[in-house]
């Protein structure tokens, strides 16, 4: 059953696929008929299109010749159009170029600069491909003449926009030297306005673009205005300075007493007159007292003010010699005025570091690049000319002042510090220019500076001046004082110059500290304060009296001591010389033991040789009296002339007493009460004249007059 009915189905789909076969192949021979049908008819589709192309390439063959000539003509047109251009712009561009360029604006400028390139292109043109064109030397005399009047213009513009700076404003810009960087300060009163700055820079550009940098009219203008600035900057630091100084106080005193001095019928008018000037000469002296308080320590005032304590050193001024106004001698005047110069000429290279970064700021962009070196150079030439002769006659002063053994010799240390101290500020300034010549300047300061300080070394040893009468504290050992302790304030700038000398290096070998500047200053104070106690040497020599000599050489030494305890000197002494208290406390000692020493000869008019015996003999009573004459007259001549020596010190004068007593007192006041009571001499009071509380209160008013 299962295997017919298997087999009735496979007949089924047996009759099914015949009867799928019939259909696909009816279907097949429509298919057939179809794509018979469509070849026909692409057939004669193609044998038309081969008709249409065989008529219309022809046609496409004309027409890009057609085409081709249209644009040959387009070209030619334009060409001839350009060309012609060359040929019409001397023509079109004459009244612009001759009417010269217009600076007010940067857009009249930039068209004229435009008419010149147009004018340049035309030379190119015709230098290429027609050199013998009448046009061509048109066009060459109208664009030269275009370029001079822009040069002509570019330097009016300058001229018009460059000014020196005024005194006051360099002064102003120093001022903010310490609160501002140099980028700050602004000088907006006397620079040229933004939009000339730009005319320029656009002018100096196209020129610079031509072969034609303005390197000539720069300098021409620009290092005139910068020189005359310092010029007048000089001259206003140097009218301030002679208006404050004690000299010009006098010609001011002077000046006025001349002309109160006149007879005419305007008394009134003169007494107004002489106070004004007297005020004004009161006010400059204010002035001066305070400059020279703060750079010498020393004080201005009237005569009272002389036996004050000197504010350096805490000695009276009549201790130290020094006659401020009152003496004839304007020593201290010129001190005054070499610190003023030293001063100024550090002032002066302040302000050209100003000048010097205001003229690289106006050169930035008017140059090329590699031409602003040179041009920075020869701008500040003569600049530099003016600071190198300042310096130079700073430091010859100063040289002169050490030969002279003046503390005002410091001053070219201190020139030399501020011209280190702006090196960095000036090479900035002059950047991308070499630094040379500033460092020519620095370098030959630095030079005189040191070679000053040997003269002052050899100025102390070939000193003549005298010593006081009294055996006061001389000059040489108060200027040595002030000397060093204005050194101390640039030992940063003294050391390395004295590490570069041989002599401090040997005189430095095999001593080990942390800081070599501070070994360097310590070496040379030695040196001064060793030549000075020689040189106090020789002069206490000059005194007959063994005591002035010791008094002299006492007052001095403890002067120089306590000098250098003062300011720290002794702590930069002790770098190189450690037992350098110790050695003046000692040197000390002798000069008050040899003071004292002075009395043996009086002391041996109160020692007997032998005793004396019961009974006085006339051998015995003649000793006595002259023992007590020699004693007498000995004493009376020494009170006379100690009374006028001079100890300004309180403690040593008050110690030297002491010390006279504890000598004098016992040995005479033991023979005075032995004698009182021994008859031998019908006078007793010519030959015991003096009791032992009268020679106690003479010893007390020893040093008193001077004092």
């Amino acid at each position: 059953m299962y295997a017919v009915e298997k087999k009735f189905e496979i007949e089924m789909k047996l009759k099914r696929e015949m009867t799928n076969i019939q259909e696909l192949k009816a279907a097949a021979n429509r298919s057939s008929s179809l794509a018979s049908d469509v070849c026909n008819v692409l057939g004669a589709c193609e044998q038309r299109l081969q008709q249409l192309e065989t008529a219309v390439l022809p046609l496409y063959g004309d027409t890009a010749r057609l085409q081709q000539i249209h644009h040959n003509m387009e070209s030619t047109v334009t060409a001839l159009d350009h060309v012609i251009n060359y040929y019409m712009v001397s023509r079109e561009l004459a009244d612009l170029i001759q009417a010269g360029p217009h600076t007010g604006t940067t857009e009249s400028l930039n068209i004229y600069l435009e008419a010149l390139d147009k004018l340049a292109e035309a030379q190119n043109y015709f230098n290429k491909n027609n050199p013998q064109s009448v046009e061509l030397e048109n066009i060459n005399q109208l664009y030269n003449t275009g370029v001079i009047k822009l040069e002509g213009a570019f330097e009016e513009l300058l001229s018009r926009n460059t000014r020196p700076l005024s005194p006051t404003t360099l002064m102003d810009m120093i001022a903010l030297e310490e609160d501002s960087s140099v980028d700050s300060v602004s000088v907006s009163g006397n620079s040229a306005t933004n939009t000339a700055v730009e005319s320029m820079r656009s002018a100096a550009a196209w020129l610079s673009a031509a072969g034609r940098a303005p390197s000539a009219p720069l300098l021409a203008v620009r290092a005139p205005a910068a020189l005359n600035s310092l010029i007048a900057f000089k001259d206003y630091l140097r009218s301030r300075s002679m208006g404050a100084s004690p000299l010009m106080v006098r010609h001011v005193v002077s000046k006025s007493k001349n002309m109160l001095h006149r007879t005419d019928s305007t008394q009134r008018r003169t007494s107004k007159i002489q106070k004004v000037l007297e005020k004004r000469a009161i006010n400059i002296m204010m002035k001066a007292s305070q400059t020279l308080e703060q750079s010498t320590g020393l004080a201005i005032g009237p005569r009272r003010s002389i036996n004050d304590s000197c504010e350096c050193c805490h000695y009276p001024l009549k201790a130290v010699g020094i006659r401020w106004l009152l003496g004839a001698d304007s020593d201290e005047c010129i001190d005054a005025m070499d610190e003023r110069e030293a001063e100024a000429a550090g002032s002066l290279c302040a302000a050209l570091v100003r000048v010097a970064r205001r003229e690289q700021r106006a050169a930035l962009g008017l140059v090329p690049l590699p031409r602003l070196p040179a041009l920075l150079t020869s701008i500040l030439k003569d600049c530099f000319n003016l600071l190198a002769t300042e310096v130079e006659r700073v430091c010859t002063r100063s040289r002169k002042a050490a030969s002279r053994c003046s503390a005002a010799a410091a001053s070219c240390w201190s020139l030399a510090a501020r011209l280190q101290r702006l090196q960095p500020d000036m090479t900035r300034a002059v950047h991308p220019a070499p630094p040379a010549p500033y460092t020519a300047i620095l370098n030959s300061c630095l030079h005189h500076c040191v070679r000053s300080l040997e003269e002052w070394v050899e100025g102390v040893r070939c000193d003549g001046a005298a010593g006081a009468v009294d055996g006061t504290v001389h000059q040489l050992a108060a200027a040595a004082l002030t000397y060093c302790h204005a050194l101390a304030a640039h030992v940063h700038v003294i050391g390395p110059a004295l590490a570069a000398e041989a002599s401090y290096v040997r005189a430095s070998h095999g001593l080990v500290v942390n800081d070599r500047n501070a070994l360097m200053l310590s070496l040379y104070m030695r040196k001064v304060l060793a030549q000075l106690n020689l040189s106090l040497r020789t002069k206490s020599e000059q005194y007959g009296s063994e005591a002035l000599k010791a008094i002299f050489l006492l007052n001095n030494t403890l002067y120089v001591l306590q000098g250098l305890g003062r300011g720290g000197l002794l702590d930069a002494l002790a770098v190189a010389e450690p037992r350098a208290e110790a050695g003046y406390r000692d040197i000390v000692q002798d000069y008050k033991q040899a003071y004292l020493n002075s009395w043996n000869k009086l002391l041996s008019h109160l020692v007997l040789d032998e005793p004396l015996p019961a009974k006085l003999r006339d051998k015995d009573r003649q000793m006595l009296k002259d023992k007590l004459s020699s004693f007498n007259r000995e004493w009376e001549e020494a009170t006379r002339a100690q009374r006028g020596y001079s100890v300004p010190d309180p403690e040593l004068r008050e110690a030297l007493k002491r010390d006279n007593k504890q000598i004098l007192l016992p040995p005479y006041t033991a023979l005075w009460e032995k004698l009182a009571g021994i008859s031998f001499t019908r006078h007793p009071d010519k030959y015991l004249k003096y009791t032992p509380l009268q020679i106690a209160a003479q010893l007390d008013g020893y040093f008193d007059e001077a004092a």
